[in-house]
């Protein structure tokens, strides 16, 4: 299986996700906890980065970091590598400590940080770890609290900035226990988390523009160019227009690497990308409710080679 892509450049924001071999446990101890935090100490005068939020569980941890420098990829194989050969030295046992290789979502940070802060800071209550975000010996949550004592690896001003006291901020986290918003529902591929702009943006910035087999996970490069064949096939679906419009957009989105903006080409017509995504968006609520046949037909031509 092909290693997931890595999208590295200065000033990105990570959420930084890894679990256990088989969910098994990687902190069994206080002392294995301590370990991992005074690991991200040691490692932040080598690779400068910053961590927004975190939250070491049982089995996995969460951290919501950024990189100054572009050494995301160096900085966790010291990370994960540095930690399981001293978890494994001290509880006498060899092998593999996680599961695979770590996962790594790009993140929107100007219009996602504060949801995904708030996910990772109530992962142990939601577990029922603890009763409370500051009950939680394991988190960032508490450092928020203690002005001028965070470890150096640590930035809350970032998050707080964002809002008028401690308070709100207590406020909007507890806010939180009554949703079930999850960042990898949210994730765009399984390496974004952003608005559609956002997206858009990283991927013409920073994805191959040619097919690349060498990326098996990224199937939005091996998607089929030639968008006449959907055009086809739809106008012998349905004679709505409307509809055509919403099928052919759904399909263009769905199954091609096109842009917003050559989607909108592909239409004809002057759409703004926010647009070609608001159809979409519409589209897929209204297919959910009616079951559209015609979705099915199309997903079948997805595979056709080009």
């Amino acid at each position: 299986m092909a290693r997931p892509l890595r999208i590295q450049f200065e000033g990105a924001f990570y959420h930084v996700l890894n679990r256990g071999l088989e969910r098994k446990t990687i902190f069994r101890t206080k002392s294995d906890y301590e370990t991992f935090l005074k690991l991200l100490r040691l490692l932040h005068s080598r690779f400068d980065f910053k961590v927004h939020s975190y939250c070491l569980m049982p089995n996995h941890y969460h951290l919501y970091l950024e990189t100054p420098k572009p050494n995301l990829s160096r900085f966790m194989r010291e990370l994960n590598g540095v930690y399981t050969q001293d978890f494994n030295r001290r509880h006498k046992r060899v092998g593999p400590l996680f599961q695979g290789r770590y996962k790594a979502i790009l993140v929107d940070r100007d219009n996602y940080s504060l949801e995904l802060s708030r996910y990772i800071h109530l992962n142990p209550i939601k577990a029922k770890l603890a009763n409370t975000p500051e009950d939680y010996p394991w988190s960032s949550y508490a450092i928020f609290h203690k002005a001028g004592k965070s470890p150096a690896f640590m930035d809350t001003s970032f998050i707080l900035s964002q809002f008028k006291s401690l308070n709100s901020f207590r406020k909007f986290t507890l806010e939180g226990l009554n949703q079930n918003w999850e960042p990898f529902k949210n994730c765009h591929g399984g390496y974004f988390l952003g608005t559609d702009e956002f997206v858009e943006e990283m991927k013409e910035k920073f994805l191959p523009k040619e097919k690349d087999s060498s990326i098996a996970n990224l199937k939005m490069l091996q998607k089929p160019k030639d968008v006449s064949i959907f055009k086809q096939k739809i106008k012998l679906m349905t004679t709505d227009l409307i509809l055509q419009k919403k099928l052919l957009v759904y399909a263009l989105k769905a199954y091609t690497p096109l842009s917003l903006k050559e989607i909108s080409k592909e239409l004809g017509e002057n759409l703004s990308q926010s647009a070609i995504s608001q159809i979409y968006k519409r589209f897929l609520e209204e297919e959910q409710q009616q079951g559209y046949q015609q979705v099915n037909q199309l997903k079948n031509l997805s595979n056709v080679k080009t």
